[in-house]
């Protein structure tokens, strides 16, 4: 049965089947334990504009389908991303590749829980924090979001501005400047559509694997020390804090945010457990190929930095993203250095509007309809990470190298924020329905996942306790930290009653979130 089409703001939930319209093969959702289905993706509002589904998932099984789940690969390719997986190479060799395939593999979970939040529910991940959790909750969470977000910017931009001084030989803080301009370049593309958008970041990608991949191919890699540092786990003495902050460069919490709600860009027939079934497993396929594809691309840089950088035994001072360029011109020749810097500005700027974009899916999902026009919503998100960004990146751009860890191991703080309010809702049958909650060891991975993060969280802070310069300082908000953690591991979502939305339609009322059909 055929997606419902509609103009109107609120459809439907379900249509009451006739025996002429029913179909063995697209199960009506009539369980009622299954609230949580109902609101149509056809159109859901976001500020001014509406997120339009741009794709149908159609009648058939078609490869057409899967195109999503590339744009949100971007976030796992960031600089942040280059400079662990250059570091994690030089200072440990193949012997990290393990965990870097790991943390994929985790973050393919998560995002499949995220894309599924989107598709069940019609909301993504701010707007359900916004409806299940109290306000200062919901604040708190906001707050973190938001320092993930301008500590990955912080990144992105500096990235940005070390390509473009080994290209054009601009002085860093050019460079950093002239980013600000991608702003502009975000809003003419985002215009157009998110096909375009897409279709603009997956170029990119595309670029980033040919420019990397053609520099392992000339290191000369030895293929039975990958396969071996894949598959036997070790961690060497001196890479721990390389190993960890790996972690965080690869699961970054504002990607969570982003995955459910870009599957909204998708049509989807809510009254259908087959249909949402079905979208499932396609947006499951869309994120799989797409961080195989990032896995590809940040192996070829560990590769090549294991191989032209890593002595055994011997300790040296770690190259960050420029000094990377001078290593791979000694070793590789002058082409490699514009190979780098040309993939580093791929990633810089493909993960700067990712950000953007994100940005404004968390601002507007913690906060409501608060803009009137589109150029607004994407400026003044933009600028809330954007300036304090830009500010660190100014005057600190010189200690880049040094930052760039301590930022990695930012996102991985801040990571338990967004993981386990996903987590606890899509448990929950109040907001999945019993059909599509997470279920028995499913729901045992995943939280098992973030309490091994959460674990890596404490080491860090032990570790870099003795480097904070005021050491009460720091135990007082590593107390007040795991505590929220804790807390908000153990406390049940509810639901606010303001948030109901109240509609009469055809004889039916639709209770947006209970989404309870009385006729």
């Amino acid at each position: 049965m055929p997606p419902q089409e509609t103009t109107s703001d609120i459809v439907p939930l379900m249509q009451k089947p006739n025996s002429e319209e029913a179909s063995t093969t697209d199960e009506i959702i009539d369980d009622p334990n299954d609230v949580s289905h109902g609101l149509v993706h056809d159109f859901v509002e976001f500020g001014d504009k509406l997120i339009e589904a741009e794709v149908d998932t159609g009648e058939a099984c078609s490869l057409t389908k899967l195109y999503k789940g590339f744009l949100m690969s971007v976030a796992y390719l960031d600089p942040g991303n280059l400079e662990a997986d250059l570091q994690s190479g030089a200072a440990a060799g193949y012997s990290l590749l393990w965990i870097l395939l790991y943390a994929h593999i985790a973050g393919l979970l998560i995002q499949i829980l995220s894309a599924r939040c989107g598709v069940v529910t019609g909301k993504h991940l701010a707007q359900l924090i916004r409806i299940h959790y109290s306000t200062p909750i919901s604040i708190v969470l906001w707050l973190f979001t938001e320092i993930a977000i301008i500590g990955s910017d912080i990144q992105e931009i500096v990235g940005t501005a070390i390509a473009i001084k080994i290209l054009f030989g601009l002085p860093l803080w050019v460079g950093t400047m002239l980013t600000a301009m991608d702003t502009f370049l975000f809003m003419l593309l985002h215009n157009y559509g998110v096909r375009k958008l897409e279709a603009f970041f997956m170029t990119l990608i595309a670029f980033m694997a040919v420019c990397f991949w053609v520099e392992m191919f000339q290191s000369e890699p030895n293929v039975g020390e990958i396969v071996k540092g894949m598959l036997i786990p070790a961690v060497p003495r001196g890479a721990v804090v390389q190993a960890v902050a790996m972690i965080g460069a690869v699961i970054m919490p504002h990607n969570l945010y982003l995955h459910s709600a870009l599957v909204m860009t998708r049509k989807t027939d809510p009254s259908s457990k087959a249909k949402l079934k079905e979208a499932n497993f396609y947006f499951s396929i869309e994120s799989a190929l797409a961080l195989s594809c990032s896995y590809l691309i940040n192996m070829a840089i560990v590769v090549v930095f294991a191989r032209v950088f890593y002595i055994p035994g011997k300790l040296k001072a770690l190259p960050g993203l420029y000094d990377a360029a001078d290593v791979l011109t000694k070793t590789l020749g002058r082409g490699a250095r514009y190979l780098w810097a040309l993939g580093l500005l791929s990633a810089g700027q493909s993960s700067t509007m990712t950000g953007t974009l994100a940005g404004q899916y968390v601002v507007e999902g913690y906060f409501g309809k608060i803009f009137s026009k589109s150029w607004h919503r994407v400026a003044i998100t933009r600028g809330i990470a954007l300036m304090p960004s830009m500010f660190v990146a100014v005057f600190a751009v010189g200690h880049f190298d040094t930052m760039g860890e301590l930022l990695n191991v930012l996102q991985s703080l801040c990571l338990p924020c967004a993981l386990i309010p996903i987590l606890k809702l899509t448990s929950s049958k109040e907001v999945m329905g019993h059909t599509f909650r997470s279920h028995h060891i499913w729901k045992y991975i995943t939280w098992g996942l973030a309490f091994i993060i959460i674990g890596f969280n404490l080491f860090l802070f032990i570790m870099y306790l003795e480097e904070l310069p005021n050491l009460y300082v720091g135990y007082v908000c590593g107390i007040i930290y795991f505590a929220f953690v804790l807390y908000l591991a153990i406390l049940p979502i509810g639901e606010k009653q303001e948030d109901l939305e109240i509609d009469e339609m055809d004889g039916y009322k639709v209770i947006a979130n209970r989404l309870e059909i009385v006729q």
